[in-house]
């Protein structure tokens, strides 16, 4: 198991102001001290400590797919991975990249859709597709063990896919380059954001009251911090969709999920080898249980813009 210096007491408090960040992302640290009982010196001070740590993150901006607006994920299996994430930093379309170990050794998210196999080196591309919104579990409890039982004992019962089309996104480049200033953390200090990129006050309330409706804004939380943890990506060929997010959502850490096509992306994280253990265990059930038709799966190497 990891060891941090974050005493048991302390992380109790930490996870209860991730709680109510995860529902409220923007709610004011006064707000949070009123609703948690913690002082608000020390809500402020936890807050700031939590990201130092990367015990919390984000709150993350995540795009849903418009009529006019969708990314685009590739799998890729490509001969010299490393060289090729390198090159792809800052390449024009490219929303994000993972370096990865696995059925795929490259995994990139556009926001346009591209012929990636001119790419140098490419042999195979695993699976390619319109991607949906990318959700972000709420972590439910702090306890390895009891989180397992309690995935046992759900059953993903409907069949349902994550991917969700909301109707015409008619941003323009001022809400864009709100979105690039914000994307990574929409706690951000407002006033020194806006004033670097000369957009005013009424703008970014305006753009902000209506952000629920073209994406989902959610926290990371890691209450190990996030360098004690391994990270795998799934690719899960399934009908349960939004069943198979539920329940491998209950983990003590946040996990990351979206549809592409027939399939369910999830990275998961653990931070010893029991845990991976019982990790795969509850995957290997599930597709005992007709709940997953097959899977593949490649380890996080580096993750990045």
């Amino acid at each position: 198991m990891a060891v941090t210096n974050v005493t048991e007491k302390k992380l109790f408090e930490y996870y209860k102001i991730y709680e109510q960040i995860y529902e409220d992302p923007l709610i004011p640290l006064y707000q949070i001290s009123k609703n948690t009982k913690v002082s608000r010196s020390t809500v402020s001070r936890y807050v700031a400590k939590m990201y130092e740590l990367s015990i919390l993150q984000g709150p993350f901006i995540s795009m849903k797919p418009a009529e006019n607006y969708h990314q685009y994920a590739y799998f890729l299996l490509v001969n010299d991975p490393f060289t090729v994430y390198r090159r792809l930093k800052g390449f024009p379309g490219v929303v994000s990249k993972s370096l990865t170990a696995g059925s795929w050794n490259l995994l990139v998210i556009c926001d346009r859709l591209m012929d990636l196999s001119v790419l140098s080196g490419v042999r195979k591309c695993i699976l390619q597709g319109v991607k949906g919104v990318t959700h972000l579990s709420k972590v439910g409890g702090l306890n390895w063990d009891e989180s397992i039982q309690r995935m046992k004992a759900v059953v993903p019962e409907e069949k349902c896919t994550l991917y969700e089309e909301s109707s015409e996104l008619l941003w323009k480049e001022e809400e864009w380059v709100l979105f690039d200033q914000f994307k990574y953390n929409i706690r951000e200090k407002t006033m020194p954001v806006l004033k670097k990129v000369d957009i005013r006050i009424e703008q970014y309330q305006k753009w902000v009251s209506q952000l629920h409706e073209v994406s989902l804004v959610q926290p990371a939380f890691f209450p190990l911090q996030q360098k004690n943890y391994f990270f795998f990506d799934f690719l899960f060929q399934s009908d349960y969709h939004k069943g198979l997010a539920n329940v491998l959502g209950m983990l003590p850490s946040t996990s990351y999920f979206f549809s592409v096509g027939r399939y369910l992306f999830a990275r998961l994280s653990f931070v010893d080898k029991k845990q991976r253990d019982d990790l795969y265990s509850l995957i290997c059930a599930l597709q005992e249980k007709g709940y997953i038709t097959q899977w593949c799966q490649a380890m996080v190497i580096s993750s990045g813009d």
